[in-house]
């Protein structure tokens, strides 16, 4: 039998819980809690949204049965847990958890939860994410036992409070009225200070972007992407993708590379933009970079084939942008840096750079 879980007592038990967290205010069986601690200290960001949604769902109402992930599951309790996850849970981790589970904003639409219910037959990768299926279910099977859906909730929302802010965040009191083009730069520079994996240039360029589609008219939209994550989504050709105000038709395809490349790392790339029929490619190296190729042999080669292939020094890249950027306050910068740091899903270690760099701004 079905039953429902109202979004709007769900959003203020969340909110409660949230606020019982500061006192420790829960009591749990010691192997649920082990098992609570372990299933957010792993990876995998899909099922610490399964977990946070399981527990809200009993806590909002003891009937449900957090295995459940879609409203028509064999099971008793069912209800519709994506609506919930994508309706209470997503914009509350977005704003007063601050992305701490990752900032994804449809997180029930990933193949862990694209299952009627969790089950240990559900398709998953063996070692470590196997286990976490298995500790999943298996804290789900005691708050089901126990009927202690409130303090599993509050004790869930410890353990995600305890982690870091995946936010950058700004003084606004000592945030003047705009960037100058000047601080933009020294913005930029200091970004790609460290090179974080190549992460920081992916969010520099991607950044950069933003600003030339403030100037734009056209309403330009600005994708960028998980490194060394190729395909991970259907509209990503590079490693920052502009498309036209239709979100399909490509205007520019950008790689960012902050490392030594090949003749074969240009040819892969080129070679993902020619497959969406873009004829056009921006090779920005960072500081990092260094290759041993003919760069204006490679245009020219290119060039014979009908294929606009440029390559440009990030500095370089950042100066043109900026200068003919439109005038933005430090809350619109770091509003893009926070979209992108979701997007490129960047390490702890980019985002603490990324916070020290804002801090300076």
């Amino acid at each position: 039998m079905n039953v429902n879980v109202d979004s709007g007592r769900a959003s203020q038990i969340l909110k409660d819980a949230t606020l019982a967290v500061q006192d420790r205010a829960y009591r749990v069986p010691r192997d649920m809690e082990t098992k609570i601690e372990q299933i957010i200290g792993h990876t995998h960001l899909t099922y610490k949204y399964i977990l946070l949604t399981g527990m809200l769902a009993k806590a909002t109402n003891p009937e449900a049965n957090p295995l459940v992930l879609q409203a028509g599951a064999p099971l008793e309790g069912a209800f519709d847990a994506r609506s919930l996850c994508h309706g209470v849970v997503v914009p509350f981790e977005q704003t007063v958890l601050e992305k701490r589970l990752g900032g994804s904003n449809e997180p029930f639409l990933n193949k862990p939860a694209r299952y009627t219910h969790l089950s240990l037959e559900n398709a998953v990768r063996r070692g470590k994410d196997r286990l976490t299926l298995e500790r999943l279910i298996g804290v789900f099977e005691l708050v089901n036992e126990n009927s202690n859906g409130d303090q599993a909730l509050v004790c869930v929302l410890s353990y995600i409070l305890a982690m870091e802010s995946r936010v950058v965040t700004f003084d606004a009191t000592r945030a003047e009225k705009f960037v100058s083009k000047a601080r933009l730069l020294n913005l930029v520079g200091n970004l790609l200070s460290k090179s974080c994996e190549g992460e920081t240039l992916a969010l520099s360029v991607a950044l950069l972007f933003e600003l030339m589609a403030k100037g734009a008219a056209a309403g330009l939209e600005v994708l960028s992407h998980p490194a060394n994550q190729s395909g991970a989504s259907s509209k990503e050709i590079a490693d920052v993708d502009v498309f036209e105000a239709d979100g399909k038709t490509p205007r520019h395809c950008a790689e960012a590379k902050d490392k030594p490349f090949t003749r074969a790392d240009v040819d892969h790339a080129a070679g993902k933009v020619a497959e969406a029929g873009h004829s056009g490619l921006i090779f920005i190296y960072g500081p990092n970079a260094k290759t041993s190729e003919d760069m204006f042999a490679l245009v020219k080669e290119y060039e014979t084939k009908g294929f606009d292939l440029t390559f440009v020094q990030a500095d370089t890249f950042a100066d043109g942008i900026v200068a003919l950027a439109p005038s933005v306050s430090a809350a619109e910068v770091v509003e893009l840096l926070n979209k992108h740091i979701v997007m490129t899903r960047a390490k702890e270690v980019t985002i603490k750079h990324c916070k020290e760099v804002i801090e300076k701004m």
